[in-house]
Parts: structure tokens; sequence; C-alpha cells
């Protein structure tokens, strides 16, 4: 599944620094007012997201959260090199998710009571894009959630394929690896993909 391009690893405390010099250095070069994000914006309610703006800040509590194993996803690498990035979490755990679905009154009552793993976000070096890091990145997340137990992956790619920062990763990209549109909220496509 890796490759022989990229190695997919998950993230975990000893790769904080990895993961730190990747946002610090790489991530957002092309995009530096994205720079303060740090993938903090699922774990956040919208409010929040909109004030805490500080990059320091951010960037402390994000490591906090690794250590702590509340940030989770994976780190793809080519050589030592961290090249891409996917943030993963149970569905739960995002409070971004649960105030979305709350905000436009969707139950996802096909998934009442079962393990969801959902994918948040992606984030591709800027020389790496287009060459299938983030779709390397999906399939190991689906490939691992499956063994893990989870009933389903889900994603929230933005309806506007024509938006320029498709960083929910595209609707394409999610049939391409076997998702089908389970719900439409304007804004958002809810992606479902059934792994048990």
């Amino acid at each position: 599944m890796e490759g022989q391009e990229f190695i997919i690893r998950p993230l975990c405390p000893g790769l904080c620094g990895d993961w730190l010099r990747y946002f610090d250095q790489t991530a957002f070069q092309d995009h530096k007012d994205w720079a303060f994000c740090y993938c903090l914006e699922g774990f956040l309610d919208r409010k929040t997201q909109e004030e805490w703006t500080n990059a320091e800040e951010r960037r402390e509590k994000a490591a906090e959260c690794i250590q702590t194993g509340r940030m989770q996803g994976y780190l793809a690498y080519r050589g030592d090199t961290v090249v891409g990035w996917c943030n993963v979490n149970e569905r739960e755990n995002y409070r971004y998710v649960t105030e979305m679905f709350q905000a436009v009154g969707y139950q996802p009552e096909d998934t009442a009571g079962v393990k969801v793993k959902t994918v948040f976000c992606f984030l591709i070096a800027p020389e790496q894009r287009g060459r299938g890091v983030a779709q390397r990145l999906l399939e190991r997340v689906c490939a691992d959630a499956a063994q893990e137990g989870y009933a389903y992956a889900e994603a929230y790619p933005f309806a506007d394929e024509a938006f320029e920062f498709q960083y929910h990763g595209t609707v394409n990209m999610y049939k391409q690896c076997g998702f089908a549109e389970a719900a439409d909220l304007k804004f958002v496509k809810v992606m479902r993909k059934r792994l048990l």
C-alpha cells in the first residue's frame, strides 16, 4: 500500500517534531495567511476558531493535542521529509462537525451507534500536489480504520468543486476511493464509505 514513493506513518508523540516542522516551514508556503492554523479547526467551535488566531498559542495547543493523542492522523514522507498530512479522528471528537450537523438539522441516523472515522482535512506540500499523496493518505486511513473496527469512513468535501481551497479533499477523490454521497448539506457534501 505504501509503495516506493511515499511512506505513510500514523501521527504519534514521537513524530510531533516532524509535524511541527512541516507546519512551521512547509505546509503554508503558498498561503502564509493560513499559517496560524495548526490544524485545530475541527476541534474548536466556530466562534473560537474565528477569534483564536495567535499562531504561537495554536502551535502550543496542537503540540499538546499530539502528546495526549487527541490530534490524530497520518503523515506522508518522501525519504525523511514530510510532504503531506491528513487529519483524522472519530466523528464525535470534532466539535466543528457536531456543530455543523446541528446547525443544518442533519441527523446521520444510518450511522447511529457505530464507530465512524472522519477524514477532516488534508495538507499537501505545494510542490507535491497532484501527485497522489492525498489519495494514498486516504487509502491508508480507510485500511487502518477497517482493521480498527470502524463501520464507516466519512468526509465533508466542499460542494462547490470549483472552490480553490479543497483542503477537505475533493468529491471526486472520495468517489475514486469507494465513498458515496450520503447527504448534501449545501456548502459541503457528506461522503461515506462502508468499511465493515
